[in-house]
């Protein structure tokens, strides 16, 4: 392949969350990095970031083809759930299939590498407790339906081109952002952290770096057809992790049933909540040369990025 100052990267959701991190580092190693991008506000954060917007979504096929075709690689982070937290999961799998399908069409008989998002928790727990692989099996009852959206951007396999998918941890953290923001948000105005049952469930998380440094490692070295654990920690406790956000918003730390969870929070949340995942990184760290290294979670919620955020969320509404 040509070296990173030749090549061009293009991206869904290159300035969401863990886009515009991998942005910012593609561009740091010389990448040229093309966004979609849907309003004149994400044209700027991708200019902000020193990538190339280009107009357009997870409908505008004939654009996702076109710089699909221009690009040395893709990777595919947009979600239609994001923003849309009612639809359907079938309809989110519907949007993300049709969208691969334009994005493989501009990279059929190529053979350069495609890169989609999934995540860990489509693989069932291990019965005796220990981490689980991608070749573990997969979960009877899952969360949703990703890992439909995963087989489907695999088999472009077939067309020519080598299509990988990154299972991103339950836990995505780091830089003030993600699903630690949402719950300590969300801890903050209930006055409380609550975690389900006896909160002994343990949960795999990632740094956004980390994960971001993965992405570009796995344009260079991921395998056609393979899948790779994004992951970090697979040890941290519901319970720990409540008692993290508890201490760094100065609020009290309970526990909670699945019922009362899914009643206030709703059937995904509490099974998302109490959700056992404990997703080895091995094969990343062994095929794709990975080396996680930046601070673990809870020390993140203590004495990181989210002690600035837990000052703005205690501080009384105006």
């Amino acid at each position: 392949m040509a070296s990173a100052k030749q090549q061009r990267i293009f991206m869904t959701g290159a300035n969401g969350y863990i886009g515009s991190v991998i942005t910012e580092f593609a561009i740091s190693e010389g990448y040229t990095v093309v966004g979609l991008s849907r309003s004149e506000k994400s044209d700027a954060q991708l200019r902000n970031l020193g990538a190339i917007p280009v107009r357009g979504d997870l409908h505008t096929y004939d654009v996702l083809t076109r710089e699909s075709a221009k690009a040395d690689a893709v990777i595919h982070l947009a979600d239609a759930l994001a923003g849309n937290w009612g639809m359907e999961y079938s309809e989110v799998v519907r949007i993300h299939n049709t969208a691969v399908d334009a994005i493989a069409e501009g990279l059929k008989g190529s053979g350069k590498p495609f890169i989609d998002t999934s995540g860990s928790l489509v693989t069932a727990p291990d019965a005796n407790g220990g981490e689980t692989t991608e070749s573990s099996p997969l979960h009877e009852t899952p969360l949703n339906g990703r890992i439909d959206s995963e087989k489907y951007a695999l088999a472009q396999c077939e067309k020519g081109i080598k299509a990988s998918a990154l299972r991103l941890a339950p836990y995505v953290y780091g830089r003030g952002g993600s699903g630690v923001r949402l719950f300590m948000g969300m801890a903050a105005k209930n006055g409380e952290v609550t975690y389900v049952g006896d909160g002994s469930t343990r949960t795999t998380t990632v740094h956004v770096d980390d994960a971001a440094r993965l992405y570009l490692l796995a344009i260079k070295n991921a395998k056609a057809g393979e899948t790779y654990n994004a992951t970090y920690e697979t040890d941290v406790t519901s319970r720990a992790l409540s008692e993290a956000m508890g201490e760094a918003l100065g609020i009290p730390v309970r526990s909670q049933s699945f019922e009362d969870t899914t009643a206030k929070t709703g059937e995904f949340f509490a099974k998302f909540l109490s959700a056992e995942n404990r997703a080895s990184n091995a094969k990343a760290v062994q095929e794709l040369g990975w080396r996680p290294r930046e601070e673990k979670l809870l020390d993140e919620i203590k004495s990181g990025s989210y002690v600035e955020v837990a000052k703005d969320l205690k501080k009384p509404a105006a």
